[in-house]
């Protein structure tokens, strides 16, 4: 998992990687763009963008990914992402191929990252997260993830 500002993008993927045009994406080209996904190279990189309200942790769901990198950016307002490095966690909901998504019982010990514009998150296949959380109160936000294969 990377948390930080874009101002610190390079010191975590070289220039031209997949990793680095999706933080690039995200940062210079999101605001531009509606809702929707948005490919880039295909199924490997492309981009969701979604305007939702945050919800409750009680409302959200721990999820866990294979083939794809989560890179999540608030583009308007805030909200929460828990995080867990515990292992071995009961699942909820099975691995969906399709979806490429898990969904897990909540982790023992959870950190709390505080997401908006100017941050992002990296998510790699084996960082549980629960996106979408108030952070204080039900905000609505827009946001982009990206998705990068592994591959």
């Amino acid at each position: 998992m990377i948390y930080d500002r874009f101002e610190n993008l390079n010191l975590y993927c070289r220039p031209g990687s997949r990793l680095h045009r999706a933080l690039v994406f995200a940062r210079d080209v999101a605001r531009t763009v509606p809702d929707g996904r948005i490919d880039i190279d295909g199924d490997r990189l492309y981009a969701s963008v979604a305007t939702y309200e945050t919800g409750s942790k009680d409302e959200r769901r721990f999820e866990g990914h294979r083939k794809y990198i989560d890179v999540q950016v608030l583009l308007d307002g805030e909200e929460s992402i828990e995080v867990s490095l515990d292992k071995d966690i009961p699942t909820l909901e099975a691995y969906d191929e399709k979806r490429d998504v898990m969904f897990l019982k909540p982790p023992q010990h959870v950190a709390s990252l505080v997401m908006k514009p100017g941050c992002f998150g990296v998510f790699y296949p084996n960082d549980i997260h629960r996106p979408g959380c108030h952070l204080r109160e039900k905000r609505r936000v827009r946001k982009i993830v990206m998705k990068v294969a592994v591959d």
